[in-house]
């Protein structure tokens, strides 16, 4: 059995290898057998705002040389 902060370093990994496209069947069909979406959903949307606004600082700081 995982612990809780093993099962959310698990659901990091699994949403940054969905996120650019590397993760194993294995893996994909694990993870469809969760009892809940939401921690994925939540995740992953932390990890596209967190990308946006890295984004975001990088174009700022191109921009301001």
């Amino acid at each position: 059995m995982y612990s809780r902060t093993n099962a959310v370093w698990q659901i990091i990994k699994s949403v940054l290898a969905a996120l650019f496209g590397v993760q194993s069947q294995q893996q994909l069909h694990q993870d469809f057998n969760q009892q809940s979406p939401w921690p994925f959903i939540i995740i992953g949307g932390i990890v596209i705002v967190g990308l946006v606004v890295i984004l975001i600082a990088i174009a700022r700081q191109a921009t301001a040389i």
